[in-house]
């Protein structure tokens, strides 16, 4: 089979976020290309089908925002130890103020 070189001038930032995407489905920019120039013959039309569906920003910032605030939660949340401490000190605390109060 021979090849055939094609070179295409795009958009800078437009071939940096396509390769990305094809990057976070494991191909590379010239595997993607030559998968659509082939899906364009299979279908005799664009091939749209492949798509990976951007998620919405906003509900990424909200999540990353949530998850933040509830893993400082846990780093602010007393050990089981000193839970325990905190616990036999109001015990010790209680029964000092009831042998001060039959005396």
């Amino acid at each position: 089979m021979s090849q055939a070189l094609l070179q295409v001038r795009v958009d800078r930032g437009l071939k940096e976020q396509t390769a990305a995407i094809y990057d976070a489905i494991g191909i590379d920019l010239p595997t993607a290309i030559r998968m659509f120039f082939k899906r364009t013959v299979m279908v005799g039309g664009l091939p749209f089908e492949g798509r990976l569906i951007m998620r919405d920003n906003a509900a990424q910032r909200a999540f990353a925002s949530m998850r933040q605030k509830v893993e400082a939660m846990q780093e602010d949340e007393p050990t089981l130890d000193e839970i325990n401490e905190y616990i036999s000190s109001v015990r010790r605390s209680r029964k000092s103020a009831e042998a001060t109060a039959r005396t």
